[in-house]
């Protein structure tokens, strides 16, 4: 009988509640569902989109849809893995260059066939090319990052706009989370293309960090 290679263990004690801002955000998500095809949640450090992200990955689950969720490099996988898996257990693919080939197709081979191991693949820009046939949300974690763009080698293109193509092949939805959007994805909100969802407090209502600005020639001139 032929094993899996990767196995993700569901932990029975893991759960989590949505904060009111978090509540609020996630409903203004699924509210502009209906009315755009990509939404930007503008969500600023440590305010909890995660949360937000897995709670609507539980949603298009239970629609039996897939969802693919976009990091943009393999460095920032391991601890959002860990949370991802914890809580949805072995519905979870990860899809980056570090695994073998190996391992990388039989992800391949579970999205081809809709399987229960593939719910849900987290990866970086190459998860844009799985064989998907039932993908119903992807979300992009950080688009403002240089690094969704293939430079080199060919072919070159950027994954969060042509994952944007993708999901509009398969009539499925777009999230684009980041602290600090990109100037392309705020004209995009700005000119009604996508829709826009804010989260500006901390998750438990931690104070924000005093910001001070140091004029550093003046203070290297007086030897401070």
């Amino acid at each position: 009988m032929h094993e899996d290679r990767v196995v993700f263990e569901k932990k029975d004690d893991v759960s989590f509640i949505l904060s009111d801002a978090q509540e609020k955000a996630f409903n203004a998500i699924k509210g502009n569902e209906e009315k755009f095809d990509v939404t930007l949640l503008h969500g600023i450090t440590a305010s909890g989109k995660t949360e937000i992200y897995m709670k609507l990955i539980e949603d298009y689950l239970k629609d039996g849809q897939q969802v693919l969720f976009f990091l943009p490099e393999i460095a920032l996988t391991t601890q959002l893995v860990q949370r991802l898996t914890a809580y949805f257990g072995n519905q979870i693919s990860v899809f980056h260059s570090k695994y073998t080939n190996n391992e990388r197709i039989e992800v391949w081979n579970n999205v081809l066939q809709k399987s229960e191991k593939a719910k849900v693949v987290i990866g970086v820009r190459s998860a844009l090319f799985l064989p998907f046939s039932n993908l119903g949300l992807i979300i992009i974690d950080e688009e403002h990052e240089q690094t969704f763009k293939q430079q080199d080698p060919a072919p070159r293109y950027h994954a969060r706009d042509a994952a944007i193509v993708l999901a509009k092949q398969h009539d499925a939805k777009v999230l684009l989370g980041s602290a600090t959007p990109s100037l392309e994805s705020y004209y995009n909100v700005a000119t009604g293309k996508y829709g826009l969802v804010e989260l500006k407090e901390r998750y438990g209502n931690v104070v924000l960090p005093e910001i001070e600005l140091v004029d550093i020639k003046d203070k290297y001139f007086r030897k401070r």
